[in-house]
């Protein structure tokens, strides 16, 4: 993702199991990277998905992580009209406005 192959990143994303890790924070920060690697494709609707993932597993996580509430200002901001407002009551939820 950061040499800029974001494709590349999700394709091996998609055959990662993050189901038998040990640690929840593991998991959760390998799914904050799969929604940063949407969020640069523009794939909002993705990253949206990604991150009600993530609020399931670890709200109070996402709440705190500058990353995640980065995430779910764009999609707000730049995300179509139900994508956005999904976005709104998620950062509602996570105390982000």
């Amino acid at each position: 993702m950061e040499a800029g192959e974001t494709g590349e990143a999700l394709h091996t994303a998609d055959a990662i199991d993050t189901s038998p890790l040990p640690s929840l924070e593991r998991e959760f920060t390998f799914g904050l990277e799969v929604a940063a690697c949407h969020s640069q494709r523009r794939d909002d609707a993705a990253v949206l998905l990604a991150l009600l993932g993530l609020e399931a597993i670890a709200p109070e996580d996402l709440a705190r992580t500058s990353l995640a509430r980065q995430l779910s200002l764009t999609v707000i901001r730049r995300a179509r009209a139900m994508h956005a407002r999904q976005a709104e009551q998620l950062a509602e939820r996570i105390g982000l406005v």
